[in-house]
């Protein structure tokens, strides 16, 4: 049976995420802002739950339909048949997300819908599931845009970067989906050193040796959303798993390497790596970014601080030094997400690409830099 599904993802990772699909054997039916389409099986689903790094989400959509006023929502919920998809004996949570403005409070939406679903079960069941919004066993998805409504079930459940390496997190750390998307854009490939200057809790380190290892980002994930749905075949998805894990190599050498100026975040880097399994295989050293040695040939990839973590005199101090570091790292590409709009200016070097890159919720840049050799 083929489903109708897409991927969620942040700004300016569609492109990322649709050759990700492609290098799966899924081919993108459409590209939007926010979420790739495509149409599959359910192997395809489980495949994406299990390899798409750039992801948050994989939905299988029920019902995508333009409606004309607001009460339509409730109707259109309502007539799907849920107790198709999953028993009232699971619990479920519902996320409305709304860019239109038909909607005024989506909070309120939140709980229509889920009243739409309850009510749905009662008609046809004769009963109806309770509410979980901490620990649901099913995730009921919807977002209406314009006049656009999407409703659909999460196959993940919780975000699919939410890896489950991580010990601790440092006070700026970056998710996991956007360090794995930077090592991607960059073109780095794992014969080739790279290195992080600014390396935090380690997440552009751990992703790049995932990427490196064939380390499927499911790896250490326990659980998804899909297992309780009706006709969920455990069978088989733990046979794309087994697959996805035997696929794992260990490279003869693995040159990367990370540093960080704070003791306390090269602590957590170290820890973070151990629990990753890439102790052994990727250094973390206490340095300043303005002390880096030259990555010559390589890729410097980071997440330079920004914003209330640094002052006007110390930003300004701080990349006239590091671009000085970056202009000695000869035939290296260097690859910097920065949510500072004064940071090109600073830095005072011409980049090669720019993209929009999101950081939750904060607008930023993705710079490429190509240092000549």
């Amino acid at each position: 049976m083929s489903l109708d599904l897409y991927a969620t993802i942040g700004v300016g990772l569609e492109t990322v995420v649709s050759r990700e699909l492609a290098g799966l054997g899924i081919t993108a039916a459409r590209v939007e802002p926010g979420r790739v389409r495509f149409g599959g099986t359910a192997d395809d689903m489980y495949r994406a739950l299990l390899h798409l790094r750039c992801a948050s989400r994989v939905v299988r959509e029920l019902a995508f339909e333009t409606i004309e006023h607001e009460a339509d929502i409730y109707d259109v919920v309502r007539e799907l048949d849920w107790s198709a998809h999953f028993d009232p004996s699971a619990t479920f949570r519902v996320t409305f997300n709304a860019h239109s403005s038909l909607v005024h409070n989506s909070r309120f939406w939140t709980y229509r819908v889920k009243d739409a679903v309850c009510d749905a079960f009662v008609e046809r069941r004769g009963r109806r599931p309770d509410v979980d919004v901490a620990h649901a066993d099913v995730h009921v998805y919807c977002y209406l845009e314009n006049r656009r409504l999407s409703v659909g079930l999460d196959a993940a459940g919780d975000p699919l970067h939410m890896r489950g390496y991580r010990v601790g997190q440092h006070v700026a750390s970056l998710r996991e989906h956007l360090a794995a998307a930077m090592v991607l854009q960059s073109g780095w490939e794992p014969s080739r050193p790279l290195h992080d200057p600014f390396c935090g809790s380690g997440t552009i380190l751990i992703e790049a040796a995932m990427i490196a290892t064939h380390t499927p980002p499911s790896a250490w994930r326990s659980r998804f959303a899909c297992e309780h749905w009706i006709g969920f075949d455990a069978a088989r998805l733990g046979e794309l798993r087994a697959e996805a894990l035997a696929k794992v190599v260990a490279p003869p050498e693995l040159r990367v390497s990370g540093a960080d100026a704070d003791p306390a975040a090269v602590s957590l880097a170290r820890e973070n790596l151990a629990s990753a399994g890439f102790g052994g295989a990727v250094r973390v050293d206490q340095c300043n970014a303005r002390d880096m040695e030259p990555v010559l040939d390589g890729v410097v990839i980071a997440n330079p601080p920004y914003g209330e973590r640094l002052d006007a005199s110390d930003k300004q101090e701080l990349y006239a030094a590091f671009r000085q570091r970056l202009l000695a790292c000869k035939g290296s590409r260097v690859v910097l997400l920065q949510g500072d709009p004064a940071f090109e200016k600073l830095l005072s070097l011409r980049p090669a690409k720019r993209n929009r890159m999101n950081n939750g919720s904060i607008e930023c840049v993705l710079y490429q830099y190509d240092i000549r050799a």
